[in-house]
């Protein structure tokens, strides 16, 4: 298994960000997008070299269900050029959001966005897109999310078995799904359900942390990052292991002082577990003072 995620440096070599996350214990990277030719060859060679996976790069938020059709026709050229982007790296994969029904943005929740219709239109789209692209080499993935579509593994499974394309897979944030009291509670349970249904599907995993409102007069779940919550990291650590081609893990949604925290839990689970992330091998103690950040880990 390979661990990835931000590095809270900029305006550094390609040497240094290779090292940097070689001192972190990364084994996969976040994927950016260099424009020039010579420069992003440099770039893909030396992180090969140093045995460092470019996970996935990001097309996040942008709405393949937009109401406007002109609107939505631009934003799946948007995601196709990204998906290409993607390939020509060698990024593992592609992450893009399933669409939500509303025009001019994304992200809105709506009883649409978990239609029928929404999920036939999806589909198709998502289809297309692939045809239109034909990466060889990166998988075009869902991030899963509570409001809109892939809201859990039988949904995400149905849109595999729907699209049915070896360049279609699995991209699981299980903090984004843990929606629901129960999902919390016995979220060790809904980890190996999600692995069970979707487990060799699996390219990406993210990886943060939650937390429930111990009392409050609705449900009220948030979101931490990695260590300052109540995720099973032992259940998840080890049904990534179990698969035989591991997805990467990318640790989100943190800035440069919780990083330190963060890294010295999900080591310390790992350790626990019996694991080694691939690459870990010259880690060094990340120091909280590093500031800044480096290549924007959604690919922007």
């Amino acid at each position: 298994m390979r661990l990835g995620g931000p590095i809270f440096k900029k305006n550094i070599s390609i040497d240094e960000a290779v090292q940097t996350h070689k001192d972190l214990g990364f084994g996969a990277a976040f994927c950016p997008w260099i424009e020039d030719n010579v420069e992003r060859n440099e770039y893909i060679k030396a992180f090969s070299g140093a045995d460092i996976v470019l996970a996935e790069y990001g097309a996040y938020g942008i709405n393949i269900l937009d109401t406007d059709a002109v609107l939505r026709q631009k934003n799946i050229d948007e995601i196709c050029k990204r998906l290409e982007r993607a390939d020509i790296m060698g990024a593992r994969c592609c992450v893009i959001h399933g669409g939500s029904v509303e025009s001019g943005k994304w992200g809105t929740a709506n009883r649409e966005n978990m239609s029928e219709k929404s999920f036939i239109e999806s589909v198709k789209i998502i289809q297309d897109i692939i045809d239109t692209v034909k990466p060889g080499r990166t998988k075009l993935v869902l991030e899963t999310e509570s409001y809109l579509f892939p809201d859990g593994p039988e949904n995400y499974k149905r849109f595999i078995d729907a699209v049915d394309s070896s360049s279609f897979g699995v991209h699981l944030d299980p903090v984004n799904i843990t929606c629901t009291p129960r999902r919390v509670y016995f979220n060790d349970d809904f980890l190996k359900q999600c692995f069970a249904i979707l487990g060799p599907l699996i390219v990406s995993c993210h990886a943060k942390d939650f937390n429930m409102e111990p009392r409050w007069p609705t449900v009220k779940i948030d979101e931490t990052f990695i260590g300052n919550g109540i995720l099973n990291y032992q259940v998840y650590l080890n049904e990534i292991q179990r698969l035989d081609c591991p997805p990467t893990l990318m640790i989100e949604h943190l800035n440069a002082g919780q990083l330190e925290a963060g890294l010295k839990f999900i080591f310390g689970e790992a350790k626990r577990a019996g694991i080694v992330f691939e690459g870990s091998e010259n880690r060094i103690e990340y120091k909280a003072s590093d500031s800044g950040a480096y290549f924007a880990p959604h690919g922007e």
